[in-house]
């Protein structure tokens, strides 16, 4: 069957003769009938070419650049397998780490709009201290919704560096996505933010806004903040006695023990 062209069956065959617990164990063998497969398209044999180049035998020894031209072809024929060869090339797991090697295939599977690998990119460039290049790549996660890469985008434009100024209209731009896309701990930056302006008092709406969304997100501290602002009336906000017992029973229940014996 392999001799029709039959790229499922080259393929099983090519994995019987790879096994080293197999009666016909045969590197040579498996990497004709990979080839052979690969040619013909079939992402496992191209993956299977990948790994096999990997490997030291008797009669071969690692060959990087064909590693990776069959890793880069499984990943152009299937865009889903790029960022499974990123990942292992990163971490040093079934692959040597390479992190030039992981940012190659990273980058194919964030073209492919595979959104983690987006936010992957930017980590890896933050980490190394390379704000404008992870940029593109955090805001690209961001638009798809990822929130952690929002704040990402959010801290860099707020704390500015020698890549990229600082820019606070940006900042909160993107602290707001954050907020919006699940991060309670942007909405509460957020609203410590209007709460430490030079004049709070004409913020306090937008305050109460990011505290009460952080709240509805579980943060038990964004709760407590909410029922001290309407307990005291703080900067000019109504004082709300059952607002502010409302928001000591949530602060409680989500775990701030200070608040449990307010909410009475």
């Amino acid at each position: 069957a392999c001799d029709l062209n039959a790229t499922n069956v080259c393929t099983r065959l090519a994995m019987s003769y790879e096994d080293k617990e197999h009666a016909r164990y045969n590197i040579k063998k498996s990497i004709e009938l990979y080839e052979k497969a690969c040619a013909l398209n079939d992402i496992r044999a191209c993956d299977g070419l990948g790994f096999l180049y990997t490997r030291s035998e008797s009669f071969m020894k690692p060959n990087e650049a064909l590693s990776l031209k069959y890793f880069m072809k499984t990943c152009e024929l299937a865009p889903y397998t790029c960022e499974k060869i990123a990942t292992a090339y990163e971490t040093g797991n079934k692959l040597k780490k390479n992190i030039d090697n992981a940012i190659k295939f990273y980058e194919k599977a964030c073209d492919n709009n595979l959104t983690q690998s987006c936010s992957k990119l930017g980590r890896i460039h933050l980490e190394n201290q390379n704000y404008k290049t992870a940029l593109p790549f955090l805001i690209k996660a961001c638009e798809s919704k990822e929130d952690w890469s929002c704040t990402q985008v959010a801290k860099v434009y707020e704390n500015g560096n020698k890549e990229v100024l600082k820019d606070k209209e940006k900042s909160v731009l993107f602290y707001d996505k954050a907020c919006d896309f699940g991060s309670r701990t942007s909405c509460k930056n957020l609203a410590l933010k209007y709460l430490s302006e030079e004049n709070p008092a004409k913020n306090m709406h937008k305050v109460l806004h990011y505290f009460v969304k952080a709240c509805d997100k579980a943060d038990a501290d964004a709760c407590r903040e909410v029922a001290l602002i309407y307990k005291s009336g703080k900067n000019g906000v109504k004082i709300n006695k059952m607002r502010s017992l409302n928001f000591f029973s949530k602060a409680c229940n989500y775990g701030n023990e200070k608040s449990c014996k307010l909410k009475q």
